[in-house]
């Protein structure tokens, strides 16, 4: 329908984009204490799409062949994307997009 939006406070999903030089993993920590993983993703490739509970949310991830992890924290909401990006560098690099 024009005008309307189609997502009804569903919860957030993330999706790790891993262009960097070594296979990745990222757990998603929520406010409430729950984990999602996503492992093994290997470069050049992205993983599936997972959701995960919205609030304060706590980002791990870790590079093969990188000593320090990325960890980095931030208040996701209901309909949103999350797609977070290994860049070539390795450097990490995030947004969200309102889900339809």
């Amino acid at each position: 329908i024009i005008g309307c939006d189609s997502c009804d406070n569903e919860n957030p999903s993330i999706q790790l984009v891993n262009n960097g030089s070594g296979k990745a993993d990222i757990q998603v920590k929520t406010s409430g204490g729950n984990t999602e993983n996503i492992n093994n993703v290997l470069p050049g490739t992205a993983s599936e799409r997972r959701t995960f509970a919205f609030g304060t949310i706590v980002f791990t991830i870790a590079i093969q062949g990188v000593t320090d992890n990325v960890v980095f924290t931030l208040q996701a909401s209901t309909c949103k994307e999350y797609s977070v990006t290994i860049n070539s560098d390795n450097s990490v690099s995030s947004f969200a997009n309102n889900r339809d």
